[in-house]
């Protein structure tokens, strides 16, 4: 009888995330190669450190590949990473996306320039990777260095909490702490359990993204009522992650980068079933309305995956402007050209929602219609402000005194600033009451069923 096998936590990772049974591996006998410095045959390894494979996922086809640290240390050989490139190669003729489990401890020495020539091939083809399939990575233990640039030229990444380590340099090759830089995984997706990043995997592969650019997202069934009334959510306005839970499907979000960037956030929701890319203004635990750079590179980062996989975007917009921090003067320019560049370039339907009191050019770079939104829905309890009105009056009228300015600001709102006003001058498509936002939002994105 055949002694049973005892699964690696590399592979028990694997057929945790696939179908029961749909796992396939390939390049099982694969091992490390002669070398000056190494023999094979003293440290054989099969598979030389990764596991490679094919599956399916709620029956949607997938690439995995598994990294062990517990083959020759954790390192990342020829072997391993040709076991890797090839994955990808087959992932992008089959046009379906390929995931990957991420425990490095860093290059095999003995093997050199082997290991870094097979390093830059990977490089390669994740760029060519990504403008045809998705790439999701999740960061299970120690990756740094090279494998770190590798993680972040993915679609999306997830870092285990207890375990996880993402970083580019060591601490003993950096003049500084860890504690005084920003972590990398700031700009990923989520810091969470194993299981909750296998569950974030199955939902993305299953639920929100096409097998390919090639194909359109998914449309599923809506049990929700289109008409539903969001009674509460005016008093949402600020919360732009409670707003768009309210106006989604059944409450669906699935949040990208949740731990940076916390005056923006991102994700998707569903609309009848369709789903939608949507980017938010939000207020900060400081209570601050204002824009950050992290915050702009963050929604330039998402609204550039949406547009890559053909998903519609919403915004909603409710901003007081820009973070006036010293250190952001120097990125936030950057980050703001990022945004409009991406916004300006996305194909798919745009839809601006603006819910509460907007200052200044930030509403500009919000998806106005000026910057190339389809439709746009206004509150009607919202306005748009260059400056404060009462500001506004104080210099256009410096000898008012109180009372005048009081009224003559009152006045500058109507005309200026108001719901009313903006889309009397076809700024705004529809001023709508906040508890019918679903309706109109979900209505809107169905007018462009034809793209779907």
């Amino acid at each position: 009888m055949t002694e049973k096998k005892e699964l690696t936590m590399a592979e028990q990772r694997i057929r945790q995330l696939l179908d029961y049974g749909s796992f396939m591996e390939i390049g099982e006998a694969v091992t490390a190669r002669l070398t000056d410095f190494y023999t094979p045959g003293t440290q054989d390894k099969p598979s030389d450190g990764v596991i490679t494979g094919y599956g399916t996922i709620d029956g949607q086809l997938v690439y995995v590949f598994s990294q062990d640290v517990a083959v020759l240390g954790g390192t990342y050989g020829e072997m391993h990473g040709q076991k890797i490139n090839r994955l990808y190669q087959i992932a992008m003729k089959t046009k379906a996306p390929i995931i990957g489990f991420l425990d490095c401890h860093g290059f095999r020495i003995e093997e050199g320039l082997d290991s870094l020539d097979k390093f830059a091939r990977l490089y390669a083809l994740q760029a060519q990777a990504s403008g045809l399939i998705p790439q999701i990575m999740a960061v299970v233990g120690r990756c740094g260095g090279g494998m770190s640039i590798a993680a972040n030229m993915a679609d999306f990444v997830f870092v285990e909490k207890e375990n996880g380590r993402l970083f580019l340099n060591p601490g003993n090759a950096i003049d500084r702490s860890f504690d005084e830089i920003v972590d990398q995984a700031d700009f990923t997706d989520a810091r969470m359990s194993c299981d909750e990043i296998l569950e974030s995997i199955r939902t993305l592969v299953q639920t929100l993204l096409p097998a390919n650019t090639d194909r359109k997202p998914r449309q599923k069934p809506c049990t929700d009522d289109l008409n539903r009334t969001c009674p509460d959510i005016a008093e949402k306005t600020g919360d732009g992650r409670a707003i768009l839970k309210d106006i989604s499907d059944d409450g669906f979000f699935f949040e990208t980068r949740r731990d940076s960037g916390a005056d923006m956030v991102t994700g998707f929701i569903m609309l009848d079933g369709i789903v939608v890319g949507a980017v938010a203004n939000q207020k900060t635990r400081a209570g601050l309305r204002r824009i950050s750079a992290e915050g702009f590179d963050k929604a330039a980062a998402f609204i550039e995956i949406c547009d890559k996989f053909s998903f519609p975007i919403l915004t909603v917009t409710d901003t007081e402007g820009f973070d006036t921090s010293e250190e952001q003067e120097i990125y936030l320019p950057k980050a703001a050209g990022r945004m409009i560049k991406a916004l300006t370039r996305a194909s798919m339907p745009k839809v601006n929602l603006i819910t509460g009191e907007i200052y200044g050019s930030a509403y500009s770079i919000m998806n106005s219609k000026g910057l190339g939104a389809d439709l746009v829905f206004m509150w009607d309890t919202a306005n748009v402000n260059l400056i404060n009105p009462k500001q506004a009056v104080e210099i256009l009228y410096p000898q008012a005194d109180s009372a005048m300015i009081e009224k003559r600001a009152a006045d500058y709102e109507k005309s200026h600033s108001s719901a009313r006003a903006l889309a009397r001058h076809d700024y705004v498509d529809k001023v709508i009451r906040p508890e019918e936002t679903r309706k109109y939002i979900a209505g809107a994105f169905e007018t462009f069923a034809n793209l779907y």
